[in-house]
């Protein structure tokens, strides 16, 4: 206050001062301008009062808000027009598993997509660009990778030096709550995978017992038409012949892998351990990797979800050591115990740095789901110039072993 009296009374006299310049009578005394200060420090004092109760109510409002902003038991995110995030409540640093603010990350990074459901967002139709408020249901990953279930909400403010904003809320879904949509999501999850499964089936015969067959059949057609040719040996024709045969036979060929590769028979017929060499075996004369393949343990009948899953495991793992691990060697290890199967897949590749957003890829998501729906286990490692490990393990009941022999005499085997 006595700050605020003393500049009162500073101004006050620096006005009274410049009007008596502006005035020039060198006769006038102070006396004289007693008036005219007393009116300009009473203006002045409304002044300053005016300014000082403006600034205290705005300092209140600014202090309601932080308070609000701190101490508000919903988490809240500001992120600007690009979606980074530029600063975050108490709240969400515990939601998002912060031990302190980060200094630029975007939000993208830890909303994830939640596939199968039309209520969910995606990045397609983002709730945070829609221009009404709404509140919605994501998947929110946190720093260090765990994934929640969590409601959001989000208002949109314009800052005179930053910009537009984005004000996210994000709220914790209850314990059951996120145990139901796990529940789902693994469901929504078998359901796209088993009807994938299903349809790689069929096109695998379709090509196998009908392309295949048809192209076998024009090749043997082709062939009695070269024997009721009535020219000599190797005229034009019987050349032209030959290129045709050749081309059907490699045609052939490239639709058997292509069958093998949608869903090989051996994996239906006689099981995974066959069904792996096969394939390995055709994986090194393709990509020039040598594979060290290695059983251990009863090399018998897996359930067959259990077979499928970890096929296609080795499938994925060993394509993308193929396209980026620029290795020559891949090993992998099966071992089969009575009560779970084991997988290992390491390559000695340039290796790559394991970020949320290439763990939430299509390929090692996909890997990481069908290990979720058995009920096991999946761990990946990844070291720039160390290459990648990845190991799986899921159980297997002993009602599931016998019930698969069951199937499997049931089918004649």
């Amino acid at each position: 206050m006595v700050h605020n009296g003393i500049l009162t009374i500073t101004t006050t006299l620096i006005i009274v001062l410049a009007i008596r310049a502006i005035l020039q009578e060198e006769n006038r005394s102070w006396q004289d301008d007693t008036p005219i200060f007393l009116f300009v420090l009473m203006i002045t004092t409304l002044f300053f009062f005016i300014i000082y109760w403006q600034s205290r109510k705005l300092r209140s409002e600014q202090e309601l808000f932080s308070n609000v902003f701190i101490h508000s038991p919903d988490g809240v995110l500001v992120t600007d027009n690009t979606l980074n995030i530029i600063r975050m409540n108490p709240t969400a640093k515990h939601l998002l598993h912060w031990a302190e603010e980060p200094a630029s990350v975007s939000f993208c990074n830890h909303c994830s997509n939640y596939p199968g459901l039309n209520k969910r967002c995606s990045y397609q139709n983002c709730f945070i660009t829609e221009p009404a408020s709404q509140h919605t249901e994501v998947l929110i990953t946190t720093s260090d990778g765990i994934t929640k279930s969590m409601n959001a909400s989000v208002s949109h403010y314009t800052d005179p030096v930053l910009g537009p904003l984005n004000i996210i809320r994000l709220q914790a879904v209850e314990k059951n709550r996120q145990e139901e949509q796990h529940r789902i999501a693994q469901m929504i999850t078998h359901s796209i995978l088993s009807a994938q499964e299903n349809e790689r089936k069929r096109i695998s015969r379709e090509l196998h017992d009908g392309i295949g067959q048809s192209l076998y059949s024009i090749l043997i057609q082709t062939e009695v038409l070269k024997g009721q040719l009535e020219e000599p040996v190797n005229t034009p024709a019987d050349e032209s012949i030959d290129s045709l045969q050749e081309s059907i036979r490699h045609t052939i060929e490239d639709i058997r892998d292509l069958s093998v590769e949608l869903r090989p028979s051996a994996l239906d017929d006689i099981g995974l351990v066959a069904a792996l060499r096969n394939y390995v075996k055709l994986y090194g004369q393709k990509f020039g990797i040598q594979v060290l393949f290695s059983i251990d343990g009863d090399s018998g009948r897996l359930p067959a979800g259990h077979e499928i899953a970890l096929y296609r495991i080795v499938q994925e793992a060993l394509t993308n050591a193929a396209m980026y691990s620029h290795t020559e060697v891949v090993n992998v290890g099966l071992k089969l115990l009575p009560e779970a199967a084991e997988l290992l897949i390491r390559d000695h590749g340039v290796g790559f740095e394991l970020t949320t957003e290439l763990r939430q890829g299509v390929g090692l998501y996909s890997m990481e789901e069908r290990v979720k729906i058995l009920g096991g286990e999946f761990e990946i490692e990844s070291v720039p110039g160390q290459g990648t490990t990845i190991q799986v393990r899921v159980p297997i009941e002993a009602d599931e072993i016998s019930g698969r022999k069951e199937d499997l005499r049931s089918d004649g085997y």
